[in-house]
């Protein structure tokens, strides 16, 4: 049985002087309502991962139902 950490997290790099207040303003609204919806979204699968670099071509399908290996938290 895996273990899960305790909090799941992502992080955001930002190129400095690149984007506008206005833009990052953008991500941050979408990234609030995406957690607002957190229950409505589904996983993802893995289908397919090239041997090098398979973060630029990998392939996914989306889960059927949610399947939580631990229960959201506030």
């Amino acid at each position: 049985m895996p273990i899960h950490p305790e909090l799941e997290m992502v992080r955001l790099a930002v190129p400095r002087r690149v984007y506008t207040n206005m833009q990052i303003t953008y991500v941050a609204e979408s990234i609030i309502e995406l957690y607002q919806r957190r229950e409505l979204i589904r996983g993802l699968a893995l289908t397919y991962e090239a041997p090098m670099l398979r973060h630029f071509t990998a392939q996914f399908s989306e889960l059927q139902e949610s399947r939580r290996l631990y229960p959201l938290t506030a």
